[in-house]
């Protein structure tokens, strides 16, 4: 097989779905977002979620599993920004506005420039209830006391 084939190979291949988390690009449309996170100062800021009520640099909220979830990120800093998690390693997910996507070995997520709002929607399975995704900024947030990272708690849906 030609080695420049490859390359093509494994880009069909995410686009078509062929690993588990994958992604689509939607067309920007009006939407309430579950939570809004801004990265300013080289910190991300939460605006709107559920916190865990506990003040901290490192920002953490809660989702219910079996939602479907839209995020809102801002990126409000001079700098390019990363969202990743390895929630978007396991979960398909759309975006829109601008972002190039990114992938590392345990996270999938976005690269936001200065000045770009982007939307991020994705449906959380009923078994992820109970578990802990950590967050980061792959650039500036992937070192233990980095301030660009936190959490994403996923609870039981409340019912009633």
């Amino acid at each position: 097989m030609h080695s420049s084939l490859v390359p093509l190979m494994v880009l069909a291949m995410v686009l078509t779905g062929g690993s588990r988390g994958a992604f689509a690009q939607a067309d920007e449309r009006e939407y309430e977002p579950d939570v809004i996170l801004v990265i300013k100062e080289k910190a991300f800021h939460m605006v709107k979620g559920n916190t865990s009520g506990q003040h901290s640099e490192h920002p953490a909220f809660s989702l219910s599993s079996g939602d479907e979830i839209t995020l809102e990120l801002r990126n409000e800093d001079t700098l390019p920004h990363e969202f990743v998690s390895p929630l978007f390693a396991k979960v398909e997910f759309q975006f829109w506005g601008r972002a190039t996507l990114v992938y590392t070995y345990t996270a999938n997520g976005l690269r936001i420039d200065p000045g770009e709002t982007v939307g991020l929607r994705f449906d959380l399975p009923k078994d992820f209830s109970g578990e802990l995704f950590k967050f980061w900024c792959n650039v500036h947030g992937k070192l233990h006391g980095d301030v660009l990272q936190g959490e994403i708690f996923v609870v039981k849906p409340k019912h009633g």
